[in-house]
């Protein structure tokens, strides 16, 4: 005979699913956002350098508009995820990106850098909105022992499918222009307008079919509660036919310590701070200048019609590939020891970035940079599922602050990569990232062990690194 609230393979149904039944449907707002991030990662490079010709501060300090914007506007976001309606939150995000991507062709058209900073700053000011609420929705909506997996779904795989889809869009467009009308703006850049009006549809969709109280716990007592009602009626004890009525109270996980008073907790959890905001700024010192390294080292040769082409081509499977690998590799860190998985994902970037300024072809190039930007959505991936575990009833202002303290290492990373682009060597921002990088490893090991025994949903790692989820 079955036991109560058992299914034949002996689990409970919460056993067997992993997240709500609108988790799905919930992240595919993040393919519609994807559709332009390809072709805003090339533009904003390209225009900047080469269409506007500004230098490498000039640069820096426009890269580093939208990061800062978002630093005025998330303390705000912060507190009105937890205390607001989250569906609200992503829809003003939405809204904001199509009014910000409106500006930047505008800004093209009539060739004005100083409107194309201003839809930078309105970029991260409005699509601040987004992020945080978008992650905590997927952390009240997935299960605990597969965060990672979820938060690199939710945005990782959806992104590389919009990636891969808006490329279709943009590229055919964007270089075929080029070639026959290269004179015709309007046109070259009026993919921008279509993910304008695509993000705008996806906003509303979202708004409308997404259950934001529909938490994975609340989903879960609700199977439980529903199979323990049937198996009630099959059970030894229980007379055929009657109905036994099973209450399941549903009780938010414990936060049993005064984390205001935990010395330990602080010192652990102001360390991850620092190497949030340490490996923001690494990240960006050299990555806001890798397609200009790309046409000034690789591309001397080409005409000014085919460059911008070839590095889309060259952007485009880095792309891609980064967001679709990026839920395979999350769901590698949530069964392995975090503290390996740092080694490994920070090592294997260093050596990425080095290999990249070596590259003797764009061939090589494009290859080496489809592994440094598997590596960059990993880490990120790693640091979000660590985030997500230091509490549960102030998820939103933990995306927030890891976000606003992200968002200023974008800030000041642009700033330090222009300097050094302009007045030392084209090579400096990646060999000082790597330096930081590899050095940064001893810090957030240090983190990590010291959170760990404070984190509200905790895990165990056996003799062999894995985890071990306690339930």
């Amino acid at each position: 005979m079955l036991p109560p609230n058992s299914d034949l393979n002996g689990r409970k149904p919460s056993d067997l699913i992993k997240t709500t039944p609108d988790f799905n449907s919930m992240i595919r707002i993040t393919f519609w956002n994807g559709l332009g991030f390809i072709f805003f990662m090339f533009i904003k490079s390209y225009v900047v350098l080469f269409y506007f010709g500004s230098t490498g501060i000039v640069f820096g300090i426009i890269m580093a508009m939208q990061p800062f914007a978002r630093l005025i506007s998330m303390p705000l976001i912060a507190y009105l995820t937890d205390h607001t309606s989250k569906k609200l939150l992503v829809l003003i995000g939405s809204l904001g990106r199509t009014f910000s991507y409106s500006l930047y062709w505008i800004s093209l058209v009539i060739k004005d850098l100083t409107l194309f900073g201003i839809g930078t700053f309105c970029q991260g000011l409005l699509v601040a909105f987004f992020w945080p609420p978008f992650f905590s929705l997927i952390s009240e909506k997935s299960c605990k022992d597969n965060r990672t997996q979820a938060l690199a779904t939710g945005r990782g795989k959806m992104i590389g499918y919009g990636f891969l889809v808006g490329a279709f869009i943009s590229i055919p467009i964007f270089g075929l222009t080029s070639i026959f009308m290269p004179n015709n703006i309007p046109l070259m850049y009026s993919p921008i307008l279509i993910f304008a009006i695509l993000n705008l549809i996806a906003g509303y969709r979202f708004h409308v079919r997404v259950d934001e109280d529909l938490t994975y716990e609340k989903f879960c007592a609700s199977l439980d509660e529903s199979n323990l009602q049937v198996q009630s009626l099959m059970s030894d004890d229980v007379i055929v036919g009657e109905e036994t009525i099973t209450t399941v109270e549903i009780h938010d996980i414990p936060e049993t310590f005064n984390r205001k008073l935990n010395k330990s907790f602080m010192v652990g959890f102001f360390a991850l701070i620092i190497v949030i905001l340490i490996t923001s700024i690494a990240g960006t010192i050299y990555s806001t200048f890798i397609s200009a390294y790309l046409i000034l080292n690789l591309l001397p040769g080409f005409s000014d019609n085919i460059i911008p082409i070839i590095v889309m081509i060259v952007y485009f499977p880095a792309q891609v590939l980064s967001q679709l690998v990026a839920p395979k590799i999350g769901k590698l860190f949530d069964r392995i020891s975090p503290t390996l998985s740092v080694i490994i994902v920070n090592v294997f970037k260093a050596l990425m970035i080095w290999l990249l300024i070596s590259a003797f072809t764009s061939i090589d190039f494009a290859i080496i940079l489809i592994l440094l930007y598997i590596s960059l959505e990993s880490n990120g991936y790693l640091i979000q599922a660590i985030m997500s575990r230091v509490s549960i009833k102030h998820r939103g202002k933990v995306f927030g602050l890891h976000m606003w303290v992200d968002r200023l290492g974008r800030v000041i990373g642009p700033l330090i990569g222009g300097i050094l682009w302009d007045n030392v060597d084209q090579i400096a921002p990646f060999i000082i990232s790597i330096f930081i990088i590899l050095g940064l490893i001893p810090v957030f090991v240090f983190a990590i062990r010291k959170l760990s025994p404070y984190m509200v949903e905790k895990v165990d790692i056996d003799m062999m690194g894995v985890f071990r989820v306690k339930k």
